[in-house]
């Protein structure tokens, strides 16, 4: 690996043998955050090509990636490179106190083990000549948890990013000494790697007995469990076969079974057949008790997240135990290592430098089967323009393709609406990007329609039936990512389907907004506040929701609604208009429009409802000019109406519409006589208003 008489062979032999320090025993902290069910409706809804369909022990892995990591070595001082020992490098290794929460055991790995191992790859992979020994990969962890309440995080390593100021060539922040040691085909894998999200995954958990005996229970090797929707007798959706591996995988991991297990899925219907859904039971039921911990829910949490970056290799470890692990894609197998204990394993480091350099060769290998997959196909087909405007071109068509309803079942949308408010169950599909739903998420009607009129305010009760023919629940799939996100949850366009008894099947796009864990308070009070519109008849400019809905498995909920078009911010941007950046933004609007927008916040007003946030995101025109204000998820039922509030309510619409009145110009209307106001025909425009 590296000639004895080398001066830098005890430091390196030093640094591969070694491990680290994990204070024992346990802290005995009480106040350590519970587990609990990682998953989320998204995760229940990848792909059946995607999903995990078996475990396979793999006590060979660590071996493997030590060997990796050694025949990397060799070939490295076999073309004549040496490693210089530089003093900025080893400033890594000073002692630091580290937290006990999934975060602090995320910090302590990455300062140990990850930084130095990043900067050895760096150097035997990309600048062998470089004399500052910088590392081009960096380790991240997703800080979006609260480390006080989470039981585990994620994490990443990563390529570096470019500068902040990116002029276009891709500058990323490489010192000259470095940048001067780099050849053009070096600079290019390093151009290719920065643009994916992740190198390899980690899944961190909290140091504490409860995850080193989670990590114990991976070791249930045979068919995966998968969890998802179970819905049965819902139509299925299309699939694409399983995704391919790099070239290089096999021949890294010569122990890799290529052979596929057999599918854990239920068999679908043939077409034509008559189907009759059975909808789950509710499983969340007050006074249920408290998550136990389950390790194929983490496993399925983590193969998630490596579809969704495109790794091969994630690392679960909680400080004190860990194991790694390798997905192949084509197999659909998981590949887990036995128990690591990085305290007393030889040769930790070396494994983990293996395991950085396999994962860099690995993403190298795939990166350049897709490239070649992309030339051959462009061979087949040549784009009669230049293939920036004809991918776009290309990419919009298919997309307006794809979500074409078809004329033929075209009905008028009040009939859609009157069918749909009658039916209690809807099923929800994902089918976009690597999410293709095996089965719908189920959910109930907790709220009726607010379309219907006269609006009936009662009491609604959900019937559970033993099985729903296709004629008595709602269809709704959401074809593309979601086209924004608010306090209350993500938004999508989504088709609506239902079928008569006839067989006819009638659709309709609308809007579908979903929330899940704690945002689902701002979605039932946003749903009050349409409710409390609708009990009062006020119609203008206020979007028409179909119901509110509960998933029976996920605890997630939804709103269906109708399009209300573009907000004024999209629209400014689209047609070039002045956005005004202040405290609040606001853009120029024709007093026509803002009397519209004035109209529809009186009508809001006069059902005793307050909005409260009144912005240029939430102000909505449609293609026909019509105005609606959206997003009630802030606002608040309100008797009195001479409260402060509703005179706010409407300085914030005149502001953000562009016709806020300064003080002087309300003294000066002040003085204006009764005949002048008298003469004035009509209603009121904006600025009397104001």
């Amino acid at each position: 690996m590296i000639q004895n008489d080398d001066p830098f062979a005890p430091v390196l032999l030093r640094f591969l043998e070694s491990g680290y320090k994990f204070e024992e025993p346990f802290p005995d902290y009480r106040d350590n955050p519970e587990p609990s069910n990682p998953l989320n409706l998204y995760d229940r809804h990848l792909s059946p090509s995607l999903l995990l369909k078996n475990i396979r022990h793999a006590p060979w892995i660590t071996k493997e990636l030590s060997k990796i990591c050694e025949d990397t070595i060799t070939e490295f001082t076999s073309a004549g490179h040496k490693f210089d020992k530089n003093r900025n490098y080893w400033k890594h290794f000073r002692e630091k106190t580290y937290d006990n929460d999934c975060v602090g055991v995320a910090d302590c790995h990455f300062d140990r083990i990850s930084v130095p191992c990043n900067a050895y790859a760096s150097k035997l992979l990309f600048s062998p000549n470089d004399p500052v020994w910088f590392s081009f990969l960096v380790p991240r962890v997703n800080r979006s948890y609260t480390p006080q309440k989470s039981f585990r995080c994620d994490g990443e390593i990563s390529m570096i990013k470019p500068k902040k100021k990116d002029n276009g060539d891709r500058e990323l922040e490489i010192p000259p000494e470095t940048r001067s040691t780099l050849d053009s085909d070096t600079l290019s894998k390093i151009d290719k790697l920065r643009g994916l999200k992740s190198i390899f995954n980690y899944e961190f958990f909290i140091k504490a007995k409860s995850a080193e005996a989670l990590l114990n229970k991976m070791n249930r090797w045979g068919a995966f469990k998968w969890e998802m929707p179970t819905v049965t007798g819902a139509p299925a959706l299309p699939t694409s076969p399983p995704c391919m591996d790099s070239p290089i995988i096999h021949s890294l991991f010569p122990s890799i079974d290529t052979s596929n297990p057999r599918s854990t899925l239920a068999s679908t219907k043939p077409p034509g057949t008559k189907r009759k859904v059975i909808a789950p039971m509710k499983s969340n039921e007050k006074g249920e008790s408290r998550y136990r911990i389950n390790a194929q829910h983490y496993i399925q949490k983590a193969w998630v997240d490596a579809v969704d970056c495109d790794v091969t290799f994630i690392v679960f470890t909680c400080g004190k135990k860990e194991r790694v692990a390798i997905r192949h894609r084509q197999s659909q197998t998981l590949y887990l290592s036995d128990l690591i204990d990085p305290m007393r394993m030889p040769g930790y480091r070396q494994m983990h430098l293996g395991l950085t350099i396999a994962a860099l060769k690995d993403r190298l290998a795939m990166l350049d089967q897709k490239e070649s997959s992309n030339k051959h196909s462009s061979k087949r087909k040549t784009p009669p323009q230049d293939p920036v405007s004809y991918n776009t071109v290309k990419d919009k068509a298919t997309r307006r393709q794809r979500r074409r309803l078809d004329p033929e079942l075209e009905i008028t949308t009040h009939e859609i609406d009157k069918k749909a408010a009658k039916r209690d169950l809807l099923l929800f599909y994902l089918n976009f990007e690597m999410l293709c739903s095996p089965a719908p998420s189920s959910f109930q009607r907790m709220e009726p329609s607010c379309v219907s009129r006269p609006f009936q305010n009662q009491s609604y009760h959900f019937k559970r039936k033993p099985s729903y023919p296709p004629e008595s629940y709602i269809l709704v799939t959401a074809h593309q990512d979601d086209i924004g996100h608010g306090a209350m949850g993500l938004i999508y366009r989504v088709t609506v389907e239902i079928e008569m008894n006839d067989g006819s099947k009638h659709q309709r796009p609308l809007i579908l907004k979903l929330a899940i864990g704690l945002k689902k308070d701002q979605i039932i009070r946003e749903y009050e506040m349409y409710k409390r519109l609708a009990e009062a008849d006020v119609t203008y400019g206020i979007v028409g929701v179909h119901g509110l809905f509960h998933d029976m498995e996920s605890d997630a909920m939804l709103l269906i609604m109708e399009d209300a078009g573009k907000s004024l911010r999209t629209r400014a941007i689209e047609k070039n208009l002045k956005i005004h950046y202040d405290w609040d933004d606001s853009v120029e609007t024709t007093e026509e429009e803002c009397n519209a927008f004035v109209e529809v916040l009186e009508g809001i007003h006069n059902a005793h409802v307050v909005h409260q946030d009144l912005r240029i995101d939430n102000l909505m025109m449609n293609d026909a000019g019509d105005v609606f204000i959206i997003d009630f998820d802030n606002g608040e039922y309100d008797p009195f109406k001479d409260s402060f509030r509703y005179k706010r309510d409407t300085e914030d619409l005149l502001d953000a519409l562009g016709w806020a009145v300064s003080e002087d110009d309300e003294s000066d209307g002040d003085d204006e006589s009764d005949e002048e106001d008298e003469d004035e025909d009509g209603g009121e425009d904006c600025e009397e208003d104001a």
